[in-house]
């Protein structure tokens, strides 16, 4: 698989303590208290809360990184799975052009199958 590299930096919100002290008078705030799914009565007036942004571990992953590493991955799942269904379509209404549709996804599949599949050493 390709080899992914991830940058992480301090998380602003909890200034890389992975504790959130945003609220009022140095309580967690709102949305961290959402975030660790405390109901509604139980968000306010909370310590020590894992922040929300990045997860307690006081170090976040930029959203564009986040995008840049997921998109190709879910694009090849998504078109995997149309050309499945085109094909599975193609057999069961018995399509004249079944065969070109096979060949033609049949290639496709197999390198986006490929790609992720191969053993490269990494």
């Amino acid at each position: 698989m390709k080899k992914i590299e991830v940058n992480l930096h301090d998380c602003k919100h909890c200034d890389g303590s992975g504790t959130c002290k945003n609220g009022k008078d140095g309580c967690s705030c709102v949305a961290c208290a959402k975030k660790n799914e405390l109901s509604f009565w139980k968000q306010d007036n909370q310590f020590g809360l894992l922040c929300g942004s990045c997860g307690g571990i006081g170090r976040a992953e930029p959203l564009t990184e986040r995008i840049h590493n997921r998109v190709a991955p879910l694009l090849a799942i998504y078109l995997v799975c149309i050309l499945l269904g085109i094909v599975l379509l193609a057999a069961m209404s018995k399509n004249q052009f079944f065969s070109e549709l096979l060949a033609f996804s049949s290639a496709i599949i197999g390198s986006v199958v490929g790609y992720y599949f191969s053993s490269k050493g990494e």
